[in-house]
């Protein structure tokens, strides 16, 4: 028999108070073995982010900035994978620098959306994420993943697929 078996419930100030907007014990369970079994999925190499980026034939992402306007101006954003492989969008950094981002967001794995060409939101939780990957705010998670870029100094951008 546990000690305080006789003590009300009411008597504690702690166990009064309303337990509005707390996670039960079953969606905590759940949400905790999701992350786990994610986690362990990712660490054979069958994750989101880098594990499953891919370009057309399976190694670098090669982008023509000519078929994308957003691209033209330094700050400029776009998604670039045209459903080919894992989700990617390419930020314009510098009149010659360019880097790959990730579309995938890192706190559940959901496809992000490039929002005004200027930064990401994602949909299911609503963090935010600047042009180059950065967590602005909402959701606290971490930044996106990035890939190193190469500008061949015309047109084309090739995003290096990740070790």
């Amino acid at each position: 028999m546990r000690k305080n078996a006789d003590v009300p419930r009411a008597a504690c100030a702690h166990c009064a108070t309303s337990r509005e907007g707390t996670v039960d014990r079953r969606a905590f369970l759940s949400v905790a073995t999701l992350a786990a079994a994610s986690a362990l999925l990712q660490a054979c190499g069958g994750g989101g982010g880098a594990a499953f980026f891919t370009g057309p034939s399976g190694g670098a992402l090669v982008v023509k900035l000519s078929d994308f306007a957003a691209l033209a101006t330094v700050g400029g954003l776009a998604r670039v994978d045209n459903g080919v492989g894992a989700p990617t969008a390419l930020a314009r950094t510098g009149a010659s620098s360019f880097v790959g981002i990730t579309m995938v967001c890192t706190h559940q794995g959901a496809t992000i959306d490039v929002i005004n060409g200027a930064s990401f939101r994602c949909p299911n939780h609503g963090a935010l994420f600047s042009s180059t990957g950065a967590w602005q705010g909402g959701q606290p998670t971490s930044s996106l993943a990035t890939y190193s870029a190469t500008f061949d100094g015309t047109n084309t951008v090739t995003i290096a697929r990740p070790a």
